[in-house]
């Protein structure tokens, strides 16, 4: 069981099951550990996840890792950050994005 302030880890055998299985917002982090973007985005990530825990789930793929996701997602750019709502993708953000307009993407969405 994951704790409810973590950000999941998703590979490619549980990302589509857990789209499907989501019952609130769902925003997964498409990253690649060799990214520094990724890296600089990754509090950015936590911060948000940590201030809206219980309203959404929160996580993250990692793409060098699980490449058939991020080719079925037609992920190019890191980090990308995915919004699913009732097992469909609503919203897509990719690249170096700050808090504030990550904020804003999640309310919009949410």
């Amino acid at each position: 069981m994951i704790a409810q302030n973590e950000i999941e880890d998703l590979s490619d055998s549980s990302l589509e099951r857990r789209i499907a299985d989501a019952k609130k917002l769902l925003i997964v982090e498409f990253w690649d550990p060799w990214c520094g973007i990724c890296a600089e985005t990754a509090p950015v990530y936590a911060a948000l996840a940590k201030k809206h825990m219980g309203k959404a789930i929160f996580a993250k793929l990692n793409m060098r890792d699980n490449r058939a996701s991020s080719d079925k997602f037609q992920v190019y750019v890191t980090p990308t950050f995915i919004f699913f709502r009732d097992g469909k993708e609503v919203k897509r953000v990719g690249g170096l994005i700050d808090h504030k307009d990550l904020e804003d993407e999640f309310k919009k969405n949410f």
